[in-house]
């Protein structure tokens, strides 16, 4: 439930994430002169932290705007840099608000440090704990699966052909969901299928082959009656 949980939360974190993008893409696009970039990104920010309720202090972009401003325009190297460490600052503000960010043992030894994380870094910090997030989901449902298949052989000792394809059913889903775990080995993959909306509903869809094919195989291939039940005494004749 827990790993179910953070999907959702960073499904709603995403679909923010896009609207932040699109508004800061629309401004960088908008214009060459950089007070009018400056201008709208402080626009954008005031609505990002007004809803996020971010700490301004740890969130501010004050200094980013100012290194935009100094440079001649929107062309130059600098100015590209200012813009994106603008852009990093504002979703980790809107991460921070939906509690996705590094654990707070690693946050409390930087702060102890006195180490001061750029924007850049703690964003992939943050991003890292959904990998693991990502891996243990997968391989917790995948294994409830197999542990459901291992108890039906447990439980029976009389197993009818539907009991057997009952089991094979659950440990080859079980097995299946457990290995999208892999994907997290390579970039490009794990990238996209953390952006896409299929991570809980891949999951849901095998429950419910697993659920439908019960019912089907108990209604097309049932478990033999057995006769004489407690209570029953054969008549003598």
């Amino acid at each position: 439930m827990e790993g179910t949980s953070r999907l959702i939360t960073w499904r709603n974190a995403l679909e923010m994430f896009d609207v932040i993008y699109d508004g800061w893409n629309t401004i960088w696009l908008a214009s060459n002169d950089t007070i009018v970039l400056a201008e709208g990104f402080s626009e954008l920010s005031d609505i990002v932290l007004s809803f996020s309720e971010a700490d301004l202090s740890k969130f501010n972009i004050t200094g980013y705007l100012t290194d935009l401003i100094n440079e001649p325009d929107g062309a130059t190297e600098g100015a590209a840099v200012a813009a994106t460490e603008i852009l990093v600052t504002l979703i980790n503000a809107l991460f921070k608000f939906f509690k996705i960010q590094a654990s707070k043992k690693e946050i409390k030894n930087e702060e102890a440090a006195g180490l001061k994380v750029d924007p850049l870094t703690s964003l992939e910090n943050a991003i890292a704990v959904y990998d693991l997030v990502f891996v243990y989901f997968f391989v917790a449902a995948g294994l409830t699966l197999v542990i459901m298949a291992l108890l039906m052989v447990l439980s029976k000792r009389k197993k009818v052909l539907g009991d057997w394809l009952g089991v094979a059913l659950r440990l080859a889903l079980g097995v299946g969901i457990s290995l999208v775990a892999i994907v997290k080995t390579n970039f490009n993959a794990k990238d996209n299928f953390l952006s896409s909306a299929w991570m809980l509903p891949c999951v849901m869809l095998g429950l419910l082959v697993v659920v439908v094919a019960e019912g089907i195989l108990g209604w097309v291939l049932p478990a033999p009656r057995q006769d004489g039940g407690h209570g029953e005494v054969e008549r003598e004749g």
